[in-house]
């Protein structure tokens, strides 16, 4: 059955229990069997008379949501086209198959940017779903699960298009840790060459990878909720929250995520003015937010991280050095950490750090400025083989070994830390030094206005040609 709706564009709500129970129960009444069976379509007054008053905001505000960077490209009326329409079951039966329906309604909604609406209940794949431009995919909360039941793959895969909508669905996977027999990492949602994507209100539980984002541009995933996805801390293709290479203009807003193997956040290969906000991560295994880049790629460049909470890291590596809050490795550039708060992790807060056989494809020119960092495990703040960095007005407490800490590492030709650039930073509570340079390769360091107290040690600096000031 096909219906009409009207749906100007508001902000999206966050993602809650109360925002899933409204959907359930007003989106229930787009199911076929609770409609007049004798009309193929409604009226936009008949409509959203039906749907009630929480059915009416959600029209208004959560189904149509604009975002200052990605929006779907629908229409003043829009088809809606119920999977359930086109035969999916959505029983739990891992036996069946419902993916064949909802790839044929969202092939049918393609043809005229439509709506696909799937209601309640958990819809079996053994296929990946292909997803065409401009259409929207919706779902009545986490009670919509799409689960695949067959080996791994995208449940999602959107290639080379543009203008589309996922929201308030629930994605899983086959819930097994991979294995070389599988050459294709499992994810809920994957983009290839993908633009004007917003991705919101979605689960990703029991899946290898939430997001997955390739090639593609102005992507925005908002309000969606990562926790327990499979992993292990040495298997690099599961675990991680949202994964992005070379990609551009990203929004990443308002996610939570929790109990996480890989990076909630990994960004690579020439990622660049992605902006990362308010999220939250709790009980993580490695790093928080992470960016890469080797020496051949793009560089990582003009992201801005900011205002997000990182808290309850552990390291259950046995080794050190596996837990941090944001962490940029390689060729990272001109990027800002600011406004975060990072608080009980295990390792090190916030991490630059460089290889010693690059001279110049290693972190530089990124700016490191307000943020709150305590209870950390090793030391707050460290840049190794990093050069022409600010480290300004951060706030640094109760942290076991160092507060700052300069150094170098190996003996090739960029083996050295040069021109970073500290002030205004406050030390309080570091039990060894508050501010440290490691070694002569630290080279031009400016410490000034850095106040501190209760500190182990005084500032050691064992730089070379620093312009230093005492606490």
């Amino acid at each position: 059955m096909i219906y009409y709706i009207y749906h100007p564009f508001s902000e999206v709500s966050s993602l809650n229990e109360n925002n899933d129970k409204q959907r359930e129960g007003a989106l229930a009444d787009l199911n076929p069997s609770h409609q007049d069976q004798s009309s193929p379509s409604f009226s936009r007054r008949k409509l959203l008379s039906s749907l009630g008053a929480a059915g009416l905001a959600l029209a208004a505000g959560d189904l149509f949501s604009n975002s200052s960077t990605a929006q779907a490209a629908v229409p003043s009326s829009t088809l809606i086209y119920n999977v359930k329409d086109f035969g999916a079951s959505g029983n739990r039966r891992y036996d069946e198959d419902d993916a064949p329906y909802i790839q044929s309604a969202i092939d049918t909604a393609a043809a005229s940017g439509g709506i696909v609406f799937i209601p309640p209940g958990m819809y079996s794949l053994k296929l990946p779903l292909r997803v065409s431009s401009n259409v929207t995919i919706m779902g009545a909360g986490s009670n919509s699960i799409l689960r695949s039941f067959a080996n791994k793959f995208g449940l999602f895969n959107l290639t080379a298009v543009q203008h589309v909508r996922i929201q308030s669905l629930a994605f899983q996977g086959t819930g097994s840790y991979g294995g070389s027999s599988i050459p294709i990492a499992e994810s809920g949602i994957s983009l290839i060459q993908a633009t004007d994507i917003h991705i919101s209100d979605c689960t990703f539980s029991m899946i290898d990878n939430g997001v997955k984002s390739q090639d593609s541009s102005r992507v925005t995933i908002e309000s969606c909720l990562f926790d327990s996805l499979i992993g292990a801390l040495d298997y690099d293709t599961q675990g991680f929250g949202i994964w992005c290479s070379n990609g551009a203009d990203h929004q990443i807003v308002h996610n939570q995520f929790s109990t996480m193997f890989q990076s909630p956040i990994f960004l690579t290969n020439g990622s660049r003015q992605c902006y990362i906000a308010r999220n939250r991560m709790q009980k993580c295994f490695q790093s928080g937010i992470e960016l890469l880049s080797k020496p051949k790629e793009k560089p990582c460049s003009f992201n801005t991280i900011s205002d997000n909470i990182m808290e309850a890291f552990a390291n259950s590596s046995g080794s050190t050095g596996y837990t941090f809050g944001v962490r940029l490795r390689g060729n990272c550039v001109s990027n800002s950490i600011m406004n975060n708060i990072m608080s009980e992790i295990d390792d090190v807060g916030i991490q630059l750090i460089g290889s010693a056989d690059v001279k110049l494809e290693r972190p530089r020119c990124n700016h490191i400025s307000h943020n709150q960092l305590a209870n950390i495990g090793d030391s707050a703040i460290v840049l190794i083989n990093a050069y022409d960095n600010r480290v300004g007005q951060n706030i640094v407490r109760d942290v076991k070994i160092d507060g700052i800490r300069i150094a170098s590492n190996g003996k090739e030709s960029g083996s050295y830390s040069d021109r970073n650039h500290l002030a205004g930073n406050s030390l309080i509570r570091c039990n060894k030094a508050p501010i440290r340079i490691a070694d002569a390769n630290c080279r031009e360091t400016v410490l000034f206005g850095n106040l501190g107290s209760n500190n182990g040690d005084k500032v050691i600096d064992k730089g070379t040609d620093s312009a230093t000031s005492s606490l």
